[in-house]
């Protein structure tokens, strides 16, 4: 579904910062946003796809619009799929034109200034916020592709720092550390064309398994309308803390094998559930929760995840029950395009005041004090002028007409035998 992907990056404008980019700046972003960097590296070898140094000069500007925003396009124009042997086809990015032509501008401006073949490097340091007085570790640098781990070299600290030199640049990493039981894990990374170096650190702590100290600070739920599917589009925001000084494990779910840090609650019987920034396979997922199951370290963390429901034809109904106490709770919805209802719980009304929404008619419910066991129910329909189409216009009137000639011929008595 082509909306889908559009609320994820309705987030970026509420809740990540954005600067002002030149056209090559913005191809930059784009090649990471739309996960270019996953699968193609630039002067460093094969990776999931060819290296893109100078593509530019092995296609035209119309074959790289048509790579970019519409694969089938250029499978269909050479009639092979995969054109080049040896790697899997190009899935459709949903990239549009004008995104194209900022990657293509991007990737020319890369020509000159790479030099191909270069290694990489990596430093980083261990922080230990524990009450254990250990300088030297052992750290784990895993070489991934994919989801598979296809190498892990075993690097040992010296006064918790560490560095490692002359790494290929066409594949990802991950580095790992275990301590007291848990393992501390940076995200997957990768290294982008220009980059030669990574610094990154991992920080350790002691463990907790008390949740007094984990709250829910905020939650928002950003929701749009997708008309050609008469869809809503739902991307939920978490704002959780740990207040303490410790790392919480929380419990482990022996049905799941993971642990339970913390349950969120989940309206039942949504459709398409994703997490934009994190695998699904570190939730465990239910009908009525998605449970948190990376121990969290002392601070906040963000929990996105999107969804999506089909409208009913009179009204859609969401229902949800809270299983924490939350300070508040916020709602943006587009009430020109859909009306919502709303029971279980007080809530203020007001027009958004985003400037990204300025000239839309964005509109915001605002909850305070959640606790632990409130529901929250959510009713969904149309505006009624969206249901009074052209074509249901001209249905009325043709019925309107078939039962006045009806009635008509009644009394002039033609039914009668």
């Amino acid at each position: 579904m082509k909306n889908s992907s559009l609320i994820i990056l309705f987030l970026f404008f509420f809740f990540i910062s954005y600067f002002s980019y030149s056209m090559t700046d913005e191809g930059r972003s784009l090649f990471v946003e739309k996960r270019c960097v996953t699968c193609h590296v630039v002067g460093r070898g094969v990776f999931v796809g060819p290296d893109l140094w100078k593509v530019n000069n092995k296609y035209s500007k119309t074959d790289m619009i048509s790579w970019i925003s519409n694969t089938d396009a250029i499978y269909e124009k050479y009639n092979k799929k995969p054109i080049n042997s040896g790697y899997p086809p190009m899935p459709n990015m949903e990239i549009s034109t004008s995104e194209s032509l900022k990657i293509i501008n991007y990737l020319k401006s890369l020509d000159s200034s790479i030099n191909p073949g270069t290694s990489v490097k990596l430093k980083g340091e261990v922080k230990n916020f524990s009450n254990e007085n250990v300088q030297d570790y052992e750290v784990s640098l895993e070489s991934v592709m994919a989801e598979k781990v296809l190498n892990q070299k075993k690097i040992l600290t010296k006064n918790g720092l560490f560095e490692v030199n002359n790494l290929k640049g066409n594949i990802a990493y991950r580095v790992k550390i275990i301590h007291d039981g848990i393992e501390y894990s940076t995200d997957k990374f990768y290294y982008m064309p220009e980059e030669n170096f990574k610094d990154i650190d991992l920080t350790i702590y002691d463990s907790s398994q008390n949740p007094d100290s984990i709250e829910i600070k905020s939650s928002h739920i950003v929701i749009s309308y997708d008309e050609e599917s008469n869809s809503l589009l739902f991307a939920e925001i978490q704002n959780v803390n740990n207040n303490s000084k410790y790392i919480y494990v929380g419990l482990n779910s022996l049905i799941e094998q993971k642990r339970n840090i913390i349950k969120f609650s989940k309206f039942s019987n949504i459709e398409n559930l994703s997490f934009p920034h994190r695998s699904s396979e570190t939730f465990i997922i239910n009908d009525d929760s998605i449970v948190e199951t990376i121990p969290m370290p002392p601070g906040q963390r963000r929990i996105v995840f999107t969804y999506t429901k089909q409208l009913d034809f009179f009204n859609t109904k969401l229902v949800k029950n809270f299983f924490n106490t939350i300070q508040s709770l916020t709602i943006i919805i587009p009430e020109d395009k859909i009306n919502m209802k709303v029971k279980g719980l007080n809530f203020t009304k007001s027009k958004s005041d985003i400037k990204e929404l300025k000239d839309e008619s964005y509109v915001t419910y605002s909850f305070n004090n959640i606790f632990k066991n409130d529901n929250l129910e959510l009713t969904f329909s149309k505006p009624f002028d969206n249901y009074i189409s052209t074509r249901i216009i001209i249905l009325i009137i043709f019925l309107i007409f078939s039962f006045i000639v009806f009635l008509y011929l009644y009394k002039k008595n033609i039914f009668k035998i």
